[in-house]
């Protein structure tokens, strides 16, 4: 079975129905892969999962004491438990920093694909052309 780790790009497009992310959610069902996320990208599709839902920042949203009118017991938990996630630890952490160096990513991105590494995680779905660029160089194939 096809294990592809899903970057927060694909997750957050999909949400506002840009058509290459829907069509790329769409093979992975298809092909009944196994999709992995980290907290990383938990953290960054509940950021705009709740800027979308509101039409606010999210910010504005926690200082109202508002975010369970969108973080509801249900929703987005559903669409979330569709993934595998793995967590972010400190192997992890020291080396996104290298990796920070070596293709010029921020922080996300970085722990991003050293996720994919240290797991062995071949595929990669993402729509950020600096992390698609940085996954090729590391030998990553991306849907």
């Amino acid at each position: 079975m096809m294990e592809v780790f899903v970057d927060s790009s694909v997750l957050i497009e999909g949400l506002k129905g840009n058509p290459d992310a829907v069509r790329v959610l769409y093979i992975l069902a298809d092909e009944k892969a196994v999709a992995i996320i980290n907290d990383i990208v938990v953290s960054e599709f509940l950021f705009h999962y709740i800027r979308l839902k509101s039409g606010a920042s999210p910010f504005t949203i926690k200082q109202s004491g508002r975010i369970s009118e969108y973080i509801l017991d249900d929703e987005p938990l559903d669409f979330l438990n569709q993934f595998h996630i793995i967590p972010t630890d400190e192997d992890t952490i020291m080396k996104a920093y290298s990796l920070m160096r070596s293709h010029n990513l921020l922080p996300n991105d970085a722990i991003i694909l050293t996720t994919c590494k240290i797991n062995g995680i071949t595929n990669l779905a993402t729509l950020d052309s600096d992390l698609r660029k940085a996954a090729e160089k590391e030998g990553l194939k991306l849907l």
